[in-house]
């Protein structure tokens, strides 16, 4: 029998997270402060960031995910191997690399898309009158709504043998509580000061901002999404 629903245990694969990979989110905090500064106070940087925004305008939808994909895969996991925890690498590993890859370039696609939707409806620009609706639809509706459904089922999706069928029989209130609320919960820790800090940057900024950001938070994205699984091999470890 499962036990019953406690607002500790929502939060502890987020607290178990920060434990575990706080070393990759300072190197990217620390990252992130450097381009700031480095942004208003060299040209040169200045420059740079300003050629890949363009770049990646010019690259549309596809590009947008595959810059994701590497934020969430690639930079991350680079970064770990660095300073740790777990600097080792196994066949396990890059498996799940390589369908979180998928994953996280999809969801590059889902937030390029949802962004110019918003910008659609509401503008672009760094006043509050643009920012907080951007701001409420994102936390109100597109997290909860989509983006938690949609990451709870790709989990499950790697978890009942790529099943559909079974997908769809696992999903009840019960487990979006079990397994969403954890991720919901520091998804608004997380992402809710940082977002309106980035919505507030110059716009040719914003997109290798939300990168770093990404980056810092696609590791306990995982982790927290995989909590709790009976130990034993996975369909996407086979």
């Amino acid at each position: 029998m499962a036990a019953p629903w406690s607002l500790r245990a929502a939060l502890r694969p987020g607290f178990l997270a920060v434990r575990k990979y706080y070393r990759v989110f300072l190197v990217f905090q620390f990252v992130g402060i450097a381009l700031y500064f480095a942004y208003f106070q060299l040209p040169p940087i200045r420059s740079a960031v300003d050629a890949f925004s363009n770049w990646k305008d010019a690259g549309g939808f596809w590009l947008s995910a595959l810059l994701t994909a590497m934020a969430g895969t690639i930079l991350p996991e680079s970064v770990r191997t660095i300073v740790g925890p777990d600097r080792s690498w196994s066949l396990g590993r890059l498996k799940k690399m390589g369908w979180n890859f998928v994953f996280f370039g999809t969801v590059g696609l889902e937030v390029d898309l949802f962004y110019h939707i918003l910008a659609w409806f509401f503008g672009s620009g760094p006043s509050w009158s643009i920012i907080l609706p951007k701001l409420a639809v994102d936390f109100l509706v597109y997290v909860p709504v989509v983006a938690i459904p949609i990451s709870v089922s790709y989990f499950l999706w790697l978890e009942l043998d790529w099943s559909p069928r079974q997908i769809l029989r696992a999903w009840s209130w019960s487990l979006y509580r079990d397994r969403g609320l954890p991720l919901l919960i520091p998804d608004y820790f997380y992402w809710g000061p940082l977002l309106l800090f980035l919505y507030s940057l110059p716009l040719n900024l914003q997109f290798p901002f939300f990168l770093l950001i990404f980056s810092g938070w696609s590791l306990a994205f995982v982790f927290i999404g995989s909590h709790g699984l009976e130990s034993g091999p996975r369909p996407a470890d086979k």
